[in-house]
């Protein structure tokens, strides 16, 4: 498709809903693949309910069973809708920090790439991924999901994927910048609604630019179902810097949850 405006494709960003993961504020990247607890399922189930009564033209997910899982939970108001998911949505990968809780360095990375702008920092160990590593993997796909809506006339497209592509996503597309990363924070199960109006060339370095009509909404919850906990935050469990996530590597070399459990001393 040549450059073009296409201003009728709105795009909703959701977050995925909380893991026991989430729950035990450990750090959750590209290679981790929990289902939702009680609350993600929950929080889903909201997120669909939010959709129930707005026009849905295709649903597209992350291949985390994560993202799939609260992806379904709109199509299931929308059972005549295409759901497809893209591995190029996953989560950031962060190395070495995946699986460790958020005080053993990923807090400080944050502040590195939010604070100090270094969005071009990649997180420790083997197989990790910059913000701008990941920019360059998920925008393309963004881009052709804008364009293969725009050339089958779909015109509301819901996207389901991670905290921190969500982040880079939004400042790619509203800022032209990964600088602004940021200010666009995710919670659980979140809602951004955005309007695209160019891609290709004439959408800057990125390929899609947009402009946003809501960001991080969260209003389709109740504070019931709301999850407790943030990586800026304190967190319930005995000993934060002891909490450990258990994972063992599956068939396809993806690190899947085994057990929680606070390390021995």
């Amino acid at each position: 498709m040549p450059d073009a405006a296409i201003e009728q494709v709105t795009l909703y960003l959701i977050r995925h809903g909380e893991t026991e993961v989430n729950r035990r504020n450990c750090v959750q990247g590209k290679r981790i693949d929990p289902p939702l607890n009680e609350r993600g399922r929950r929080q889903a189930e909201c997120v669909g309910r939010q959709f129930q009564d707005i026009k849905v033209d295709w649903i597209v997910t992350s291949a985390a069973q994560r993202a799939i899982e609260t992806g379904s939970a709109v199509s299931t108001h929308h059972p005549g809708v295409p759901l497809d998911s893209f591995p190029a949505l996953n989560e950031l990968e962060f190395g070495d920090l995946e699986g460790r809780h958020v005080t053993t360095g990923y807090n400080d990375l944050v502040v590195k790439w939010d604070t100090d702008h270094c969005a071009d920092l990649t997180a420790p160990g083997a197989g990790s991924e910059s913000p701008t590593a990941c920019a360059q993997r998920a925008m393309p796909c963004i881009q052709d999901i804008v364009e293969i809506a725009a050339a089958k006339g779909w015109r509301h497209v819901c996207i389901v994927a991670h905290s921190r592509l969500i982040q880079i996503v939004l400042a790619a597309m509203l800022d032209g910048s990964l600088q602004t990363m940021g200010k666009y924070k995710q919670k659980k199960a979140a809602i951004n609604t955005i309007k695209v109006s160019a891609v290709g060339d004439a959408a800057g370095q990125w390929g899609v630019s947009a402009v946003a009509l809501k960001v991080n909404s969260v209003e389709h919850m109740p504070n019931g179902v709301l999850s407790r906990v943030s990586s800026a935050g304190a967190m319930a469990n005995r000993s934060q810097k002891d909490e450990l996530v258990c994972f063992e590597v599956d068939s396809r070399g993806v690190l899947v949850l085994r057990y929680l459990s606070a390390s021995p001393h």
